[in-house]
């Protein structure tokens, strides 16, 4: 298997096949050249010589390229790989009497050094390209290699990068269902034995009492339905900007937010909103929790290039990147850049505050 590694394949370098071919047929007649008078006169030969090995050699040049930019078939085959050079040195070989032709014509006493074609010929150029292939093409298909693991690589850490955000979206629907039927559920029966235990008790236990109920009702039909909004929201119900102004009551005792967003957003898919939102949701935890900030602005409006851009900007200490250590916040926000092909950008330095930003094409 090695002995047939060595063989081949190997990928097709268009300008150095041209530049080898083109070097190995013109030195076949320096001598020629030196033999006539130095100067001005040679310029013509070397010219002649020059056109006549460019012909065959550019067709070579030209059939590997179309072959590496066209084949239907894998590069990656042994015999597909000696089906290819053949072909290749049977169009090299059938260009070759028109170089013939013009050397006899602009420079006759090059006869003497063209090679007849004949089957040995044919055998010989073949073995003669294939060693060569393997010798000026080696590296590059070790870095052809390289590539292809790394590009299998980037296949699974997007892969990897989505089922994060899959798993992470699945434990906050299971978390917001718990909330929504379980919790709720129960605090509702709470309320409803402290509703039957009222005009048992002094009037001061009835208000107490009764101040609990109303806690409890509060809790249940706004706090866990607002939490449960911003643990699945529903945008079809209710749009990105109203999610995010849950967002920010939410965060309201912790950080002053500052929020500016283009109406437009709202007419983004629901994938592209929920995407948004949760790198919003990262971020101002991050600020809140890694900073600490205390203020935050928030900012999504349309470019002069037609993209979508998200600014968030906090007044914490910032950081140095070179030193932070990225964690599953920062993955998740990799993770939906990746899935809405955004580009970000991070501007921070210690005692700079810290800046977000995102590119998303609309």
């Amino acid at each position: 298997m090695r002995v047939l590694r060595l063989i081949g394949p190997y990928p097709f370098n268009p300008r150095l096949i041209f530049i080898f071919l083109t070097s190995f047929y013109f030195s076949r007649f320096i001598p020629v050249v030196l033999s006539e008078p130095p100067g001005v006169a040679r310029a013509p030969i070397y010219l002649s010589i020059f056109i006549a090995a460019a012909i065959p050699s550019g067709a070579y040049a030209i059939g590997a390229y179309l072959l590496e930019r066209y084949r239907s078939w894998s590069s990656d085959g042994l015999l597909h790989y000696l089906l290819e050079v053949t072909g290749l040195q049977v169009i090299f070989l059938t260009l070759l009497p028109f170089s013939k032709h013009l050397l006899q014509r602009f420079v006759p006493s090059s006869q003497d050094l063209i090679l007849p074609l004949n089957p040995l010929l044919f055998l010989t150029s073949l073995s003669f390209a294939l060693f060569s292939f393997a010798l000026s093409h080696g590296s590059e298909r070790r870095i052809s290699d390289r590539l292809h693991k790394a590009d299998k690589l980037v296949q699974k850490l997007e892969m990897d990068s989505r089922k994060l955000v899959l798993s992470d979206e699945a434990l906050r629907r299971q978390t917001s269902q718990f909330l929504h039927d379980k919790v709720q559920s129960e605090l509702m029966v709470i309320a409803m034995e402290l509703k039957g235990a009222q005009g048992q008790a002094s009037i001061e236990s009835d208000a107490a009492i009764s101040r609990a109920i109303d806690r409890l009702e509060s809790t249940r039909t706004i706090d866990i339905r607002n939490l449960v909004q911003i643990l699945t929201p529903n945008f079809e119900d209710a749009k990105l900007t109203s999610s995010i102004h849950l967002l920010q009551r939410q965060y309201a005792d912790s950080l002053s937010l500052s929020v500016s967003i283009d109406p437009e957003v709202d007419s983004m898919t629901e994938n592209q909103q929920l995407g948004l939102f949760r790198i919003m949701e990262q971020c101002l935890l991050n600020a809140l929790v890694h900073g600490p900030a205390k203020k935050v602005t928030i900012s999504i409006a349309k470019n002069s290039q037609r993209e979508l851009l998200m600014s968030i900007e906090d007044d914490g200490p910032g950081v140095n990147l070179s030193g932070v250590k990225l964690g599953v916040g920062t993955a998740v926000i990799d993770s939906w850049l990746n899935i809405l092909n955004g580009k970000s950008e991070i501007i921070t330095s210690p005692g700079r505050g810290y800046r977000f930003t995102a590119h998303f094409p609309i």
